[in-house]
């Protein structure tokens, strides 16, 4: 809505969701004890100039700084308020606003060229130009539980967190997963009462701890170095260290040398050192995450999807631990209830769940075992892609079905038609093309992309653009 609000020649803007326009799952919470992982200063639905959330904030007598990392629901109120505001910027031009509370369930090419969308419940819907802006919404359910779906002592999400809340205070609790949805529930889990918690994952690691992300006024790697970097040959490993490490000691030139191991034995003995060091002030790698993150979805696109996908599963768990890392907050938060007996981190995953009269039964790896009142997934969510051939596409879960090549510039193209069709896929969906899409600046980045394709006249074509879809 922000790129094609107010743009002359579009007839109609219909969004395709059944739920309330800005309460998805990451920014619909209400709970304060959640907050982004991300900074102000990247935390935007515009992604060039000064950040509109900065502005936003300030505007209504927020003291924030840019680093700052503040709750979640502070940034669902900015969509929704922001929504609100480009809705009725578009009318005021004469383009008619529509939401559908529905889901899309396929797309059909037709022969004037444009598309119908088939609605779960039957009904359909036009347009000319179709944005694909579907998140990730469904649960990752484990094989160790997926049997016992619907299951009241388990949880297949930590949100809403209200959920966690209510469980009994002396709850001994297990959650599958380490990484970001699962420090939120062990956030929400250990702060009151006397709940005992437990995460595990296969990784059996936390994320990084980091102070701030945001831009540099500076880059800190030039675009020829990037460009110079090429996949498939042997020194690729080599020459990306040595680059980021001159990158880290450019940004920070008082930072000896650049540490790449801990000593710390456990996940929680590693947290309490990074949490200490990021109170420090001692975190010089985090100053270009933004930039890295940036210049991974600049470039990987245009590598060859077999060497793009080697690199990537070399690089995910460094990725995972640094990209994803968690404000110091946080880390503390953590270190706490860890110190106190009420967190802890589990060095294997489980080789058996089993579901008891009680609650469950979890045999770790050596040979012991363990009881639990609830299990919690945190594991990560299915996307919804877009599968099929020309003519037909289908709304569905990745691996569902043959998906069509996700070009550069985000729109669609099947092998059978020379010409890329008007479907631009963003957001969470557009994993299939670009390396890093669960961050906020990504998905504003491609709706500037998408919208600036959208809004210009078609070459071949005297009539005006008439109908935008977004599902």
């Amino acid at each position: 809505m922000a790129h094609v609000a107010g743009a002359p020649g579009i007839e109609r803007i219909t969004l395709v969701a059944p739920g309330a326009i800005g309460f998805g799952t990451a920014f619909g919470t209400t709970d304060p004890t959640l907050v982004c992982n991300t900074s102000v200063d990247v935390t935007s639905l515009l992604s060039e100039g000064r950040s509109d959330f900065l502005d936003y904030l300030a505007a209504r007598g927020h003291p924030v700084h840019r680093d700052d990392f503040v709750p979640r629901y502070l940034v669902g109120q900015y969509c929704r308020e922001r929504y609100g505001q480009y809705r009725d910027r578009a009318r005021a031009t004469g383009t008619r606003v529509t939401h559908i509370r529905e889901r899309a369930v396929a797309i059909n090419s037709l022969d004037d060229g444009t598309y119908q969308v088939e609605l779960g419940d039957g009904a359909t819907v036009t347009g000319t130009d179709i944005l694909f802006c579907a998140g990730s919404e469904a649960p990752r359910l484990p094989a160790e539980v997926r049997a016992h779906q619907g299951d009241p002592r388990l949880l297949e999400s930590p949100y809403p967190a209200d959920r966690l809340r209510r469980l009994p205070h002396d709850a001994r609790v297990l959650v599958l997963g380490s990484k970001l949805s699962a420090i939120d529930a062990a956030l929400v889990l250990s702060q009151q009462g006397r709940r005992h918690c437990v995460l595990t994952s296969p990784s059996a690691t936390l994320p990084a701890v980091r102070t701030r992300l945001r831009r540099s006024a500076e880059p800190a790697i030039g675009r020829r170095d990037w460009a110079a970097l090429d996949p498939e040959k042997s020194s690729f490993d080599g020459s990306l260290t040595r680059m980021l490490v001159r990158a880290i000691r450019r940004s920070h030139p008082t930072t000896g040398g650049v540490r790449t191991r801990s000593g710390a034995a456990t996940a929680t003995r590693l947290l309490h050192e990074e949490a200490q060091f990021a109170g420090e002030g001692r975190v010089p790698w985090q100053d270009i995450v933004a930039e890295v993150i940036d210049a991974l979805n600049e470039h990987v696109p245009y590598w060859r999807p077999r060497a793009a996908a080697d690199v990537l599963a070399r690089y995910r768990t460094l990725m995972s631990r640094y990209i994803s890392a968690i404000p110091v907050r946080n880390a503390k938060l953590l270190a706490s209830h860890a110190s106190a007996g009420r967190l802890r981190v589990a060095p294997g995953y489980p080789r058996r769940i089993e579901r008891t009269d009680a609650g469950w039964r979890v045999h770790w790896p050596d040979g012991s075992h363990e009881s639990f009142d609830h299990v919690v997934v945190a594991a990560g969510y299915r996307t919804r892609r877009l599968t099929g051939t020309a003519g037909r596409l289908h709304v569905g879960y990745d691996g569902d079905g043959p998906q069509p090549e996700l070009l550069a510039d985000l729109r669609v193209r099947f092998p059978e038609r020379g010409s890329p069709e008007r479907i631009w896929v963003l957001g969470a969906a557009a994993g299939a093309r670009h390396p890093i899409v669960n961050y906020l600046r990504a998905a504003a980045q491609h709706a500037a992309v998408a919208g600036d394709q959208v809004v210009r006249p078609r070459t071949d074509e005297s009539a005006p653009l008439a109908e935008r879809t977004a599902l």
